[in-house]
């Protein structure tokens, strides 16, 4: 097992993702998944979730009848992940370093795990490890943001973002095309307890307009306030966490994958368009030999 600084990073970050983008991005995840992977494999089918996160779409696979083993490098998304399916194998790993046999009908990875991946060589060194860890013919499935998406909606502006009674958080992504790395921020609000009467009774007037910013027709006005969030809740405490991540090319990868030895590479939209543009991320499909 090998563990790097980077993945330490994320286990700060692990409960958020558990209540938050881990639930609310499996749902369109486990649909594509539904339509791309499962329909090419057996009722009782292995499945490695590569970068599995706190696991949200590892239970209604164990459901389905599937083995699943979830890979990742925090220590604390596993934590979350063991909660949310305990049935299931779960490893502590370096998605660049790990080794396992062919043990595996399907592997995945979604959530644009793989654009951490910071250098195209470690890129090609995941998609070796991943066809090793596969029986032939096995699948291979997971998605990427690409250059062209990232450069139209990476602008350093707040793309995402709740307020619940007790925290808050934004999303705030950035991408530099003259070196094809971004980053996204996010910054976690924890309310303080109160004290005084009055403060208690402001806040709970503020809840109730929390709840109603919560509804998908005002997400523009939750990203406004939440923009300034801080003058709105200065007594709230504010942690600031930074993920680097790389805009590998389309073209790069597609060589990448040839070169680990997969075949029948191809690449859609999340809704099965063969088209990509700068709207939707990358989701490919291949296969081992």
């Amino acid at each position: 097992m090998t563990t790097t600084p980077r993945y330490t990073d994320y286990d700060t970050w692990a409960w958020l993702y558990n209540e938050t983008m881990g639930p609310d991005y499996s749902r369109a995840q486990l649909k594509f998944l539904r339509q791309v992977l499962l329909p090419d494999l057996s009722s009782n089918a292995a499945i490695l979730d590569l970068c599995c996160g706190t696991g949200q779409l590892i239970q209604p696979l164990m459901a389905a009848g599937y083995e699943v083993t979830g890979l990742d490098g925090s220590a604390a998304m596993l934590t979350y992940a063991r909660q949310n399916a305990p049935q299931a194998t779960y490893l502590l790993e370096d998605a660049r370093y790990f080794q396992l046999s062919e043990q595996f009908d399907g592997v995945f990875s979604t959530s644009a795990s793989l654009n951490h991946i910071m250098t195209l060589a470690d890129l090609t060194q995941v998609f070796g490890n991943v066809y090793r860890s596969l029986r032939p013919g096995g699948r291979f499935v997971f998605d990427l943001n690409h250059p062209a998406q990232m450069q139209k909606w990476w602008r350093n502006r707040i793309v995402e973002g709740e307020i619940i009674s007790h925290y808050a958080w934004r999303l705030t992504p950035e991408y530099d095309p003259a070196t094809a790395e971004g980053a996204f921020h996010v910054e976690i609000f924890q309310a303080q307890s109160l004290t005084s009467p009055l403060a208690r009774w402001t806040q709970l007037l503020k809840q109730a307009l929390y709840r109603l910013l919560s509804l998908r027709r005002l997400t523009g006005l939750r990203l406004r306030l939440l923009s300034r969030f801080e003058k709105i809740e200065p007594t709230w405490t504010r942690s600031r966490l930074t993920y680097r991540v790389k805009g590998h090319s389309l073209t790069d990868i597609h060589t990448a994958l040839e070169t680990a030895g997969f075949i029948d590479i191809t690449r859609q939209t999340i809704d099965g368009n063969p088209t990509l543009d700068a709207n939707h991320s990358a989701h490919f499909i291949c296969r081992k030999s």
